[in-house]
């Protein structure tokens, strides 16, 4: 992975989306979330963070002007990857104002950011080439901002990508005083990887860190907790905070945790702690928010409230047609009775929301369908693009997965030399003899022998095994992404089974690509004695050039073709669009409290984010769009809670 280049001679499309599939990039993601995994294991740093909690008050609306009485915030998550997209976003988001079907959308004084800033992990670098710059370049100021006289908020949470560095960078843009040079030029008062902030209206966001372990800590959870206890939570201020029973609250989630199997795998007498915060909170919810999948859609329930899923701040696309998205999602009680040491009567059962085949009356949410950005049949006219995905370059000739195709190259000769080795003359006693005097009819015999030197040395067994169980664990994704109800037999037969295939199918081409030039080699008859070290070594050169090079374009439509036809089976959510690099339909979400106290959010699309940008020699943003046929933002969404 290049170096990235900073500062204002590096524009957006020079900026490249994130390659997932290069080599560096997921050597890079591993080493960094083991490294996490095992800090989190040994000290949750949630738990070394300030108490009590840092209430964000802004409950007073503005009190002056055109929106006198009104609150507008903003909604962005999963923003650092590709540049086009990035400050597209920062662009729309941070203009003074939007006019769109006709009304106007005034900037908004509190912008809440939902996590993964940047990609592929965090790093300071990649902190500033992907998200500070981008947002920075937009505002190209150093003064502090404010907005219609009002100083410019910020409040975020980080996600996975964000804890890739034990949440390190996150912290220093967001939970440490630097009042020199804050980003954005906002006020930055949180203290916490988690948030609180008090709306006008009785209206209440609450922002929740899963760190890497899918709940939220104790000492988070008891914070919140405090908020709805008669008590209430008093900060170091002396103010005294409490939600009361008639407020409304926004849940602000890392993750979509209502796109997994109900219950997120806790244990019927063992809720997870943001269960148990959901079961406090019950009916004040109104809206539960989070990004980390790239897309945008909502479901709606008559007693329940809202979800909502909104990653597009930047990142390449999800599809919106997978079984993740389009199973139903319903709501349910956790049975605490078996529970050691038991629930007081008083404490409400805590609530599991998921995908389930089972139903739950009264607690079903239903898909709006035609809130789904992209369009399910665009979603899944998309997949087929998977096939030459780790061929593609963008629009600069840079970037791409490339280095992918390679490395399979490389696995393709390295299996192919070891798999070779018994095919010489010193093995003759077990069948095997070199492969050139194979005749092509004999194509069955030399497979079979070829299966027989895959477990022929350790070493051999060792790296086939390995191989084959890269090709299986890809395929894990999917065990959560098929019907509860179909058994975990079935599930996990079906999901490592797929994997299987896609090694076998490997495994054949190796073969069949090796056999087929020891044929065309060994007719080379300019090639001297093969018996010799001389021709041997000519002979065995040219067959291993080309494995590698048949290697990288076979071994990468096959690795393309099972990201398909995966992804055209509504499987891999996560992992199957990760190498297409999508960079268009972006957007963030807009929201509004009335002087009733009434919500209202507005999507904001992006169809086509600009592939090019000039340099702007005169006031206000650094760079601005320089292709015509880049989509102006548009609402593709509205709803009132």
């Amino acid at each position: 992975m290049s170096r990235p280049q900073l500062g204002r001679a590096v524009p957006p499309h020079q900026r490249h989306p994130v390659a997932w599939y290069q080599p560096d990039v997921l050597w890079t993601a591993a080493r960094q979330v083991l490294s996490s995994l095992d800090q989190l294991r040994n000290r949750d740093g949630r738990e070394s963070q300030p108490q009590p909690m840092k209430v964000i008050d802004r409950s007073q609306p503005e009190a002056e002007g055109e929106f006198a009485g009104d609150c507008w915030f903003d909604f962005i998550a999963d923003t650092g990857d590709g540049g086009n997209a990035c400050y597209a976003v920062a662009s729309a988001a941070l203009a003074d104002e939007l006019q769109l079907d006709g009304q106007r959308l005034p900037r908004a004084s509190l912008l809440l950011f939902g996590g993964d800033l940047a990609y592929p992990a965090a790093s300071t670098r990649d902190y500033r080439y992907r998200f500070v710059e981008m947002f920075e370049a937009v505002r190209n100021s150093s003064a502090p901002t404010f907005v219609r006289g009002r100083r410019l908020t910020l409040a975020a949470i980080p996600q996975n990508h964000d804890w890739m560095d034990s949440a390190s960078t996150f912290s220093r843009y967001f939970t440490r005083r630097n009042d020199s040079a804050p980003l954005l030029g906002a006020k930055i008062p949180q203290r916490q990887t988690y948030f609180c902030i008090k709306l006008p209206g009785g209206w209440w966001a609450l922002g929740l860190d899963f760190a890497l372990d899918h709940d939220i800590d104790r000492d988070q959870y008891e914070q919140f907790e405090a908020l709805l206890s008669e008590r209430g939570l008093v900060t170091d201020d002396g103010h005294e905070y409490r939600i009361e029973p008639e407020d409304r609250v926004l849940l602000i989630y890392p993750e979509p945790y209502w796109t997994r199997p109900i219950g997120d795998g806790a244990d019927e007498s063992h809720p997870k702690r943001y269960q148990s915060l959901e079961g406090r909170l019950r009916g004040r919810v109104k809206l539960r928010l989070a990004g980390d999948l790239h897309h945008y859609m909502r479901w709606e329930s008559v007693n329940w409230g809202k979800l909502v899923t909104c990653g597009t701040g930047g990142a390449f696309t999800h599809p919106t047609h997978t079984r993740t998205t389009t199973r139903p999602v319903r709501l349910r009680e956790f049975d605490t009775r078996d529970c050691i040491p038991p629930e007081p009567p008083s404490v409400p059962p805590a609530l599991a929301i998921g995908l389930t085949e089972d139903a739950h009356p009264g607690g079903e949410f239903e898909r709006q369908e035609a809130t789904a950005y992209p369009s399910a049949a665009l979603s899944k006219a998309g997949s087929k693009g998977n096939l030459w995905a780790l061929f593609r370059r963008d629009a600069s000739g840079w970037g791409g997965n490339y280095g992918f195709a390679l490395l399979l190259g490389l696995l393709y000769c390295f299996n192919a030399y070891l798999n070779s080795t018994p095919f010489s003359r010193s093995f003759e006693p077990d069948l095997f003899r070199p492969l050139w005097e194979f005749d092509l009819h004999e194509f069955g015999l030399a497979a079979a022998l070829w299966l027989k030197a895959m477990v022929f040395s350790p070493l051999s067994l060792l790296i086939n095994a390995a191989m084959a169980f890269g090709c299986m664990v890809m395929g894990r994704e999917a065990v959560d992404e098929l019907p509860p109800d179909a058994g975990k037999t079935w599930r996990w037969g079906a999901t490592w089974g797929i994997g299987f295939v896609h090694a076998v199918v490997h495994v054949a081409a190796i073969f069949s690509l090796t056999f087929g030039l020891h044929q065309l080699v060994g007719d080379w008859g300019w090639i001297p004695h093969r018996d010799s070290l001389r021709g041997l070594t000519l002979h065995a050169g040219f067959v291993g050039l080309g494995v590698f090079a048949g290697g990288t374009l076979l071994g990468a439509l096959i690795f393309g073709s099972y990201l398909a036809l995966m992804s055209r089976l509504g499987l891999l959510t996560n992992n199957g669009y990760a190498a297409l690099d999508g960079q268009d339909h972006k957007g963030f979400l807009r929201f509004r409290i009335d002087a009733n106290g009434g919500l209202t959010a507005w999507f904001i699309a992006l169809d086509r984010v600009p592939r090019r940008w000039r340099r702007n020699e005169g006031a206000g943003p650094v760079w601005v769009a320089d292709d015509a046929e880049a989509s102006a933002p548009r609402v593709r969404d509205r709803f009132v809670c």
